[in-house]
């Protein structure tokens, strides 16, 4: 089974060989958590006492990123994964790249094609492992800040391998998920990892708004940056209607295929709409960042993207995470909850005096 190269079409015997691995892999995990139950237990619960003001909004950061790293575990697990993953997912991303970033998904390429049930089933169980420890480890617990070390890590490789750094040197836009959801997840990670000092003086507040605005800003810059080759007639088209003949329920295909007709008929118009929107956005981020408008509006927008640019991430049988939509919509929550849109802030340390009020404005 390892170093045998795989068809480009589904196999029964590399399914089947796929799915004994992970079994045998799922036992040995099973046999060690029993084992070390005792440990794994300690260790989730080892941090100091949590700050009641800035425990909640890491928890929720952390155990969102869990759920969306659980879900990429999931993911890599479907069948198509052991046959079709270096051919189908892989190995498109070369063409049109830059050489180095060539030369880094190209290594990539000849090390899965190794064994690629074996790195599957590993990449497929590292996931899952990082997503559970980060929904049951405790704020500051050994098991929790190990997850998050382990996710910076791992995000490193499937962001510059798996996603071609976002696309961002190679006619990146928002609709393809630019600039990566792994880069999104990795600096959720590094937020969480901050000490609880700097989550007291209110600095994740001070740099989410202007992080806001300069992704929307950058996603804005890309759309409309003719070597992108957005503004060409079919670009956006072909585009959008490769995505809706994909395998899915007729239900999403249909607007897509008919948003697909339209980008056809009037490229320069959408073309314009699409970085329009994400400039009007980058805008009231810097102006307006607590308002309701600008969070409505951000995650309106978040929604029709995730949708319409990249139909949920997971449409098809070969998607290996929710997209740049899942995880943008969690610092959007993330930023709702701590103006007090979605729930109550809190009145504790972290959010109350004057020195938060101003970190916030």
């Amino acid at each position: 089974m390892p170093g045998m190269v795989m068809a480009s079409y589904p196999s029964v015997v590399a399914d089947e060989l796929f799915y004994r691995a992970c079994l045998v892999v799922a036992v040995v995990l099973g046999l060690g958590l029993v084992a070390a139950r005792r440990w794994i237990v300690r260790v989730a619960r080892d941090g100091p006492p949590p700050d009641p003001g800035t425990a909640l909004y890491r928890n929720i950061l952390a155990r969102w990123l869990g759920a969306l790293w659980l879900l990429d575990g999931l993911l890599q697990l479907q069948p198509l994964m052991a046959t079709r993953f270096v051919g189908g997912l892989l190995a498109p991303l070369i063409p049109g790249q830059s050489a180095p970033v060539a030369a880094i998904i190209e290594a990539g390429v000849r090390l899965w094609s190794v064994s690629p049930i074996w790195f599957n089933v590993g990449a497929a169980y590292l996931q899952l492992c990082i997503g559970l420890s980060l929904l049951f480890g405790q704020d500051g617990s050994r098991l929790r800040r190990g997850a998050l070390w382990a996710s910076l890590l791992w995000g490193v490789v499937v962001w510059s391998v798996g996603e071609a750094l976002g696309s961002l040197f190679d006619g990146g836009s928002a609709l393809l998920g630019s600039p990566g959801s792994v880069l999104l997840y990795m600096a959720g990670a590094a937020l969480v990892l901050m000490p609880d000092a700097w989550w007291r003086q209110g600095r994740p507040w001070r740099i989410l708004p202007g992080a806001f605005a300069a992704f929307f800003a950058l996603m804005a810059f890309l759309q409309w940056w003719p070597p992108s080759g957005w503004w060409d007639p079919g670009t956006l088209s072909s585009y959008v209607g490769s995505m809706g003949r994909m395998p899915q329920p007729a239900v999403f295909a249909a607007p897509l295929l008919a948003w697909a007709k339209s980008l056809g008929l009037h490229p320069v118009l959408w073309n314009a709409v699409i970085g329009g929107s994400c400039a009007a956005l980058a805008g009231a981020w810097l102006a307006w960042p607590r308002r309701r408008a600008t969070v409505f509006a951000t995650a309106a927008w978040t929604l029709l993207v995730w949708y319409w640019g990249q139909d949920f991430g997971v449409l098809g049988g070969m998607g290996t995470d929710p997209n740049t939509g899942a995880i943008l919509l969690v610092y959007t929550l993330l930023w709702a909850c701590r103006i007090g849109i979605v729930g109550h802030a809190p009145a504790g340390r972290a959010a109350s005096g004057e020195a938060m009020a101003r970190a916030t404005r």
